[in-house]
């Protein structure tokens, strides 16, 4: 078979399995760009049959995505690409071999036991929400009209569950236990799950649904125009309403998308004692790495306090800034003794 023929069987047994899975039309997307990426290289790089690739080509195509740089159009141009692209692009490689492998096509995986070491993110890095901010932006949604009541419900539930954006969007009335205050959600690559909802979050959505709460396949959450009032919200619709939001109550800064709500639910659980296999479990995470990132905030602030406070240390250090002390002082308020 020619490099083309692998290339459109390989997209295609891939496309049918994210299809039976669930994924979302995004990721689907993306995943057959990074294919057609890796394909390209094969191709710039004379390698005409993929059954002649080993461990030694395949490094050497992690080390071309490690050093390669954004185009203008994607990030800043110049700038090394980041690490969530290297990595979607690995991915999309090993789902490559391994649907090869599982028609035959390879008679062995090169991939099998072998891990990339991913470099840690240079650059972008989104930045979750503190409590304050969180209750502040709820507060500001303005409850009295429909769009408000919606919007309400809305971004209390992705805070008080972690929810991605995608399952909020697929979320149906029937997935809703409001007596229990529990919700099935539909997660990604058929990983469904049951999570709680905190009661606030229960009584806007009681609020919203009102006489739809028997309306069991309908959407939750609708669109607000007439000509899509009875389709759901698609993802990218939230995450428009999200920024909107933002920009009106003059939250928005670089970083701060709907999935950054997601992150602060996370990191709040944690800063509050929650196990992170608890919040691992919460969030849907496959692998408990994912989780850990949420972590970095948690590790930060224990340095900050080390250093102000060690005795070897306080002295020499100058990275606290006004803002970190004012929310010092809330806390040691609250209870917290020096």
């Amino acid at each position: 078979m020619t490099g083309e023929a692998v290339s459109a069987l390989a997209q295609k047994l891939i496309a049918t399995e994210l299809e039976g899975n669930r994924a979302a039309l995004g990721y689907r997307k993306e995943v057959s760009r990074n294919v057609g990426y890796f394909f390209s290289w094969m191709k710039d790089r004379a390698h005409d049959d993929i059954r002649a690739l080993g461990k030694a080509e395949l490094f050497e195509y992690y080390k071309r995505l490690c050093s390669q740089r954004a185009t203008t159009g994607t990030r800043v141009a110049g700038e090394l690409i980041s690490r969530r692209t290297i990595n979607g692009r690995l991915c999309a490689v090993r789902k490559v071999f391994t649907a090869l492998y599982r028609i035959g096509y390879l008679a062995e995986n090169p991939l099998h036991g072998f891990s990339f070491g991913v470099p840690p993110d240079r650059s972008f890095k989104r930045r979750p929400f503190t409590e304050r901010e969180m209750a502040d932006f709820l507060e500001q949604v303005d409850p009295s009209t429909p769009r408000g009541l919606r919007d309400r419900a809305l971004f209390e539930l992705i805070y008080s569950s972690g929810l991605r954006v995608s399952e909020a969007a697929r979320l149906k009335v029937g997935d809703i236990d409001l007596d229990r205050r529990e919700i099935i959600v539909r997660g990604k690559l058929e990983r469904d799950r049951l999570v709680p909802i905190s009661v606030v979050a229960r009584d806007f959505l009681l609020h919203y649904l009102g006489p739809r709460l028997n309306q069991f396949e309908q959407p939750v959450f609708r669109g607000s125009r007439a000509w899509v009032a009875e389709k759901a919200m698609r993802p990218r619709e939230i995450s428009r309403r999200f920024r909107t939001l933002l920009e009106r109550f003059d939250m928005y800064r670089s970083g701060r998308s709907t999935h950054a709500v997601r992150h602060s639910t996370a990191t709040h659980l944690l800063d509050h004692g929650a196990s992170i296999r608890h919040v691992q479990e919460l969030l849907g995470h496959k692998n408990i790495e994912n989780t850990a990132r949420y972590t970095h905030i948690q590790t930060d602030g224990l340095a900050k306090i080390y250093r102000k406070y060690h005795p070897g240390e306080h002295e020499l250090y100058e990275e606290v800034d006004e803002e970190y002390l004012k929310r010092l002082d809330i806390l040691l308020d609250g209870g917290i003794k020096r």
